[in-house]
C-alpha cells in the first residue's frame, strides 16, 4: 500500500509542472530586466527564519537549499511539502502610488530514504518571476508618443536530489534540475501624429537546460544534545539554451516579421556558506551568506549586464517543550532578518533589499506533520531616488506531511 501511495505522489508531481506557477507572482516594473525577480529557494519553515538553509539539517522539514541535508530524513519516513503564497505590494515614486495583490503555488517537494544513510528528494520550484504593466511618455519627432510596457512568465525547475552520510559527521549531496520557462516582453507605442501611427514589439525568451548544485554539511556535537552544523554549497556557471522570438507590428496590421535567434544565456557560479547551532527538540539559530557571480554570466550573449549578488540571512526557531501535551509549548516559533543587493543592472544602478520575517510551525495530531506559516516584510530601496520604491508583505502557507510509510509492523 505504501508503495502505491509513493507512486501516486510521484505521478502527481510529474503532472503539476504543467499547471503550476501559471499566475504572475509579481507586479514589479524591475522584472522587465534580466530574468525578472529571483524566487526564494527557501520553503515556508525556513522563510520564517529569515531564509537560512545551508546549515539546516532536520528530520522534520525538507531543506532544498543544501542537497546534503536530504540524508537527515529518518530511515522510516516519507515527507511531502507544498506551499502557497499571497502577496500584498506597494509601489511608490515621487508622484504616484499603487497597490497590488497576487499569489501563486510556490513549490512542491517529496523526500524519503533510499537505503541506510542515503536520502532522496524530488520537487518543483520557481526560479524567477516576470510580471509588470506600465506606461511612459516619450518624444517622437515633433510630437510625443505614449509607450505601454508589459511582461509575464518566468523560469522554473524540476529537480532530483541525492544525499549520503559519508562519515558519522559528514554528509554530501547533489541536486540536478531541469530548467524551463518562457519570459515574454511587450511594448506598444502610440504617437500624437494625425495618422495614429503605432508600433508593437514582442520578445519571447524560451529556455531549457540542466543545472547542478553540490552540497556538504559537517555536524559536530558541542555539548549534551547540542550540535553545530556547518554547510557549504556550490553551483557552477552553466550555459543553457535560449531561443528568442521577436515580432514587430507597424500600423494596424497583425504582428508580423517574426524572427527566431539563439542567444547565449548562463546561470551564475554561486557559493553558499552557513551554520546552525542546535539543541535537540528545543532551538535552532544560524546564519547564511550567498554570493553569485552574475556579472560573469552571459545574458543575450553579453557579460557585465548584471550585477554580482550577495545575500545575508539570519534567523532561528524556538520550541518551548516538544514533549509536553500543552499544544502552545509544542509550536515552533520562528523569526529572522535578511539583506541582499539586486542582481539587476538598471541603467548602471540597482537596489537594496531588506527583509524581516516571523512565523510558526503548528504541529498536527500525529506530532510529526506541521502546518507552517511565514509572514515576511520586504523593503526595496533603489539607488536612484527617482526610481520606484517597493514594499511587500508576503504570507506563505505550507503543509509538511511526515509519515512512517516504511515501518513494517510485526504480526502477533
Amino acid at each position: 500500500m505504501n508503495k502505491i501511495k509513493l507512486v501516486l505522489w510521484v505521478v502527481a508531481l510529474a503532472i503539476l509542472p504543467g499547471i503550476a506557477f501559471t499566475q504572475n507572482s509579481t507586479n514589479s516594473p524591475y522584472t522587465r530586466y534580466g530574468y525578472g525577480s529571483l524566487a526564494d529557494k527557501a520553503f515556508a519553515s525556513q522563510r520564517a527564519m529569515g531564509g537560512i538553509g545551508y546549515g539546516v539539517r532536520s528530520p522534520y522539514m525538507i531543506n532544498p537549499m543544501n542537497p546534503a541535508s536530504y540524508s537527515s530524513v529518518d530511515s522510516l519516513t516519507f515527507m511531502f511539502d507544498m506551499g502557497v503564497m499571497a502577496q500584498f505590494a506597494w509601489f511608490e515614486d515621487e508622484i504616484n502610488k499603487e497597490r497590488k495583490i497576487n499569489g501563486n503555488l510556490e513549490y512542491i517537494a517529496l523526500q524519503f530514504p533510499l537505503i541506510k544513510k542515503m536520502g532522496f528528494g524530488v520537487g518543483l520550484e520557481p526560479v524567477s518571476y516576470v510580471g509588470y504593466h506600465f506606461g511612459s511618455n516619450e518624444y517622437w519627432g515633433n510630437g510625443y508618443a505614449v509607450s505601454e510596457y508589459s511582461g509575464n512568465g518566468g523560469l522554473s525547475k524540476v529537480y532530483g536530489a541525492l544525499s549520503y552520510d559519508l562519515f558519522n559527521r559528514l554528509s554530501l549531496g547533489v541536486k540536478v534540475a531541469y530548467l524551463y520557462g518562457d519570459i515574454i516582453h511587450n511594448k506598444i507605442t502610440y504617437t500624437s501624429e494625425s495618422s495614429g501611427f503605432s508600433t508593437a514589439w514582442i520578445d519571447t525568451l524560451r529556455t531549457t537546460g540542466l543545472t547542478y548544485d553540490f552540497g556538504l554539511q559537517y555536524h559536530q556535537s558541542v555539548g549534551k544534545n547540542k550540535t553545530l552544523i556547518v554547510g557549504l554549497t556550490y553551483a557552477p556557471k552553466l550555459r543553457f539554451h535560449g531561443g528568442v522570438k521577436e515580432g514587430v507590428l507597424v500600423g494596424s496590421t497583425s504582428i508580423s516579421n517574426y524572427s527566431t535567434t539563439d542567444s547565449v544565456f548562463e546561470m551564475p557560479e554561486s557559493y553558499g556558506l552557513g551554520f546552525t547551532y542546535n539543541k535537540l527538540h528545543h532551538y535552532t539559530f544560524g546564519a547564511d551568506v550567498l554570493f553569485q557571480r552574475w556579472a560573469d554570466a552571459k545574458f543575450y550573449d553579453q557579460k557585465n549586464v548584471l550585477n554580482n549578488r550577495t545575500k545575508i540571512n539570519l534567523g532561528g526557531e524556538y520550541t518551548p517543550n516538544l514533549m509536553t501535551n500543552k499544544y502552545y509549548n509544542r509550536i515552533r516559533y520562528r523569526a529572522g532578518l535578511s539583506y541582499t543587493n539586486s542582481y539587476l543592472k538598471i541603467e548602471d544602478s540597482g537596489y537594496k533589499e531588506y527583509g524581516a520575517s516571523i512565523g510558526v510551525g503548528l504541529p498536527m495530531v500525529d506530532r510529526r506533520s506541521y502546518v507552517n506559516l511565514a509572514f515576511e516584510y520586504t523593503l526595496i530601496v533603489p539607488e536612484v531616488k527617482t526610481y520606484i520604491k517597493e514594499q511587500y508583505f508576503k504570507l506563505t502557507l505550507s503543509y509538511t506531511f511526515n509519515e512512517s510509510w516504511f515501518f513494517k509492523q510485526k504480526l502477533q
